[in-house]
């Protein structure tokens, strides 16, 4: 971009001094390459990196552990039990949803008799890899947009709507 003269810089030793105002505006001038994507595609592609954000696993607490999961510092609530956090019009007092690093699975696997092979799962885990767990330490609730996203994948009509709802206040 020096060479061509889209860029002016000068040099020092073997460095190049460019003004950063001089790369913005090349930035905003650059024009994308290929074909712009339809909605369809944009969509698809998103849906599929987020849904690669962990790894989900559904299983059976005993009602009476529900309660018990949300105090659990290995978890960050989100779906379903973080949606009256952030106002969504939906309550489901019978089902949990949450984050939990994969160090930690088997500790709540265990501590809360979970059932990883019941035929009507009550709990929704998600499992993040260690290596990008992105709660801070202490954390409750998963922000806004996570809890949005997990509801707008949830298997219920009502849920979906509610993440949506969720979704669109949060541009406004």
């Amino acid at each position: 971009m020096l060479a061509d003269g889209k860029l002016s810089g000068q040099r020092l030793g073997r460095e190049w001094v460019i003004d950063p105002r001089d790369l913005e505006r090349v930035r905003l001038r650059r024009q994308p390459v290929g074909r712009p994507w339809n909605a369809s595609s944009a969509w698809a592609l998103l849906a599929s990196r987020l849904r690669a954000r962990s790894e989900l696993r559904r299983v059976y607490g005993h009602p009476a552990v529900l309660g018990r999961l949300a105090e659990e510092p290995a978890v960050v609530r989100s779906g379903v039990s973080a949606a009256a956090d952030y106002g969504a019009n939906i309550a489901a007092s019978n089902e949990f949803e949450g984050y939990v690093s994969a160090r930690k699975l088997k500790l709540l696997v265990d501590r809360y008799a979970l059932d990883e092979s019941a035929e009507q799962p009550n709990i929704v885990l998600h499992v993040v890899a260690d290596r990008v767990w992105p709660f801070l330490p202490g954390a409750k609730v998963a922000p806004r947009f996570v809890v949005a996203l997990d509801l707008l994948e949830a298997d219920g009509e009502r849920s979906r709507r509610a993440g949506a709802e969720l979704a669109m206040g949060m541009s406004s």
